[in-house]
């Protein structure tokens, strides 16, 4: 068969080559669309579908990345509130002041069970049997919209909080908690059940070694 011959055959059978693309190695343009991409046009789309994926995931890594920074900006300044506090009320409320203010949370509480708390920071200490119980079942921080009523009694009626995040405070490698941190939102989006709870754990072990500093002191 001579190119002509080829070419004739083209010319009277436009459909062959839509027909055939994918044997002879070709794209099919939109349905909308008459004729075909060739080998070339299709792998320059691919590459460009393929660096439209690597712009949209190095974009979430810059968002994620940049979120981290300003936990750790956030971080820093909590453990800078709890450096400069004197007493164990004290320490209590630079935490929850830096919570509300510097963390940008609607609501934080923070009590305590610790033997000294009743004496050293009595507006903080708590022996209702419901909390401590709920701290000891907690392995790890817990975030989500539940809270028991006994916690929900230590926030204002408004405005209506709708996640929390429950960190229980314990001694360097003692399970046993002497106290519990809830951060509480009316954004319902803020503390999910499966948002990632490393950081509350660090806040966590800041605040109760600052707290232990105080309550254990001779």
């Amino acid at each position: 068969m001579q190119t002509e011959d080829v070419i004739a055959f083209l010319r009277d059978n436009p459909e062959f080559l839509l027909q055939q693309a994918h044997a002879l190695g070709l794209k099919p343009a939109h349905a909308h669309e008459r004729g075909v991409f060739s080998l070339s046009e299709r792998l320059m789309l691919d590459l460009k579908d393929h660096n439209r994926q690597l712009e949209n995931r190095l974009q979430q890594l810059i968002q994620h990345g940049e979120t981290n920074d300003q936990t750790v900006e956030r971080m820093h300044a909590l453990a800078l509130a709890l450096l400069r506090a004197r007493s164990a009320a004290a320490t209590v409320e630079a935490a929850v002041l830096c919570f509300e203010q510097t963390f940008g949370l609607t609501h934080a509480a923070l009590r305590l069970w610790h033997p000294a708390a009743a004496l050293r920071a009595p507006a903080f200490s708590t022996d209702n049997e419901i909390v401590r119980a709920q701290a000891e079942k907690l392995a790890r921080p817990y975030c989500g919209p539940y809270v028991n009523d006994t916690i929900m009694g230590w926030f204002p009626p408004t405005p209506v909080l709708q996640s929390f995040a429950q960190v229980p405070l314990s001694a360097p490698g003692n399970a046993q908690p002497f106290g519990l941190l809830v951060l509480a939102s009316d954004d319902a989006h803020r503390f999910t059940l499966d948002m990632q709870t490393h950081y509350l754990s660090l806040m966590g072990e800041l605040v109760s070694t600052a707290l232990l500093g105080w309550l254990e002191t001779a």
